[in-house]
This record gives C-alpha cells, sequence and structure tokens, in this order.
C-alpha cells in the first residue's frame, strides 16, 4: 500500500514538472493538469502520513 503511495507521489511530482515546464497546454488545459497533479500529489501524501509507522518504542 504504500508503495503504491509512493509510486503515485513521485509520478504527480514528474506530471507536474512535465505540465509546468514542458507540456504546449492552453490557460484552461494548464490549469485543469496542474489542479488534477497536485490534487493526486495531496492526496498521496496524506495517505502517507496516515499510514506512517508508529513511534512507540
Amino acid at each position: 500500500m504504500r508503495f503504491l503511495l509512493w509510486l503515485l507521489l513521485t509520478a504527480s511530482v514528474l506530471g507536474n514538472v512535465f505540465v509546468s515546464t514542458f507540456a504546449d497546454l492552453s490557460a484552461a488545459a494548464h490549469v485543469t493538469a496542474s489542479v488534477g497533479t497536485g490534487a493526486v500529489l495531496l492526496g498521496s501524501a496524506v495517505g502517507l502520513w496516515l499510514t506512517r509507522p508508529s513511534a512507540e518504542a
């Protein structure tokens, strides 16, 4: 499960970099792609935070 969340986090960062630098999109498409990759990034980050190992020792 955590592996998939890490994979999504990495893919969303790479996708956002691609959208921001290389993609030749119109303004609306650029905003939509950025919001989509941002939502995936935030969702996977929250998922990783919620599934972190406990520090009880």
